[in-house]
């Protein structure tokens, strides 16, 4: 079993900054975790330097989206973003990266070429948050009927209001049935 070399927050900040150097717009700690804010455009190359990188950022934990839209807009820390977050098992190092994303064209690449594992977070973000992952091999859904229209991840998406009591199916006794499952 290898030893973790555990980093200092600022430690792993400075090593941030040098494997990243421009190609993030912003690196910072956050409760002691790595903030990294890139492009779409630059997405791949920052998560590549990452994986590839001195921190070795090799487990990909999670990807999903954030709506901030109703926060002041896209230029005022509205609007949406992606989020990913990795893990360096030999650091002991977490980070954060954020890509904004355009909210009338919601789109970033896929990362399923870099970890296989962001695959199905990546069609879990597309059918909550409506965000396309350019190069994805299949972007199809995973919970929502074919039918469904809208993304429940939007803060502009607005639940139906229950107008009807419907007979609930999971009734067991007779009595339980013909109360209407109440």
């Amino acid at each position: 079993m290898p030893v973790i070399d555990r980093l200092a927050p600022q430690d792993a900040l400075a090593r941030a900054k040098d494997v990243l150097g421009d190609l993030a717009s912003e690196i910072k700690l956050n409760f002691d975790q790595l903030d990294v804010s890139c492009s779409r455009e630059r997405l791949v190359e920052v998560i590549k330097a990452l994986r590839d990188g001195p921190l070795q950022f090799r487990f990909f934990t999670f990807l999903s989206a954030v709506d901030r839209s109703e926060l002041g807009g896209e230029g005022a820390g509205g609007g949406m973003e992606v989020l990913i977050h990795l893990y360096s098992q030999d650091c002991a190092t977490h980070v954060n990266v954020h890509v904004p994303v355009d909210s009338s064209e919601p789109r970033c690449p896929t990362l399923t070429s870099i970890f296989a594992g962001a695959n199905w977070h990546e069609r879990e973000t597309r059918e909550m948050f409506g965000i396309d992952f350019e190069g994805h091999p299949q972007l199809v859904g995973l919970y929502l009927p074919e039918d469904f229209d809208g993304h429940p991840g939007l803060r502009s998406f607005k639940l139906p209001a229950r107008s009807v009591v419907k007979e609930w199916p999971g009734a067991k006794d007779p009595d339980e049935a013909a109360a209407g499952g109440r």
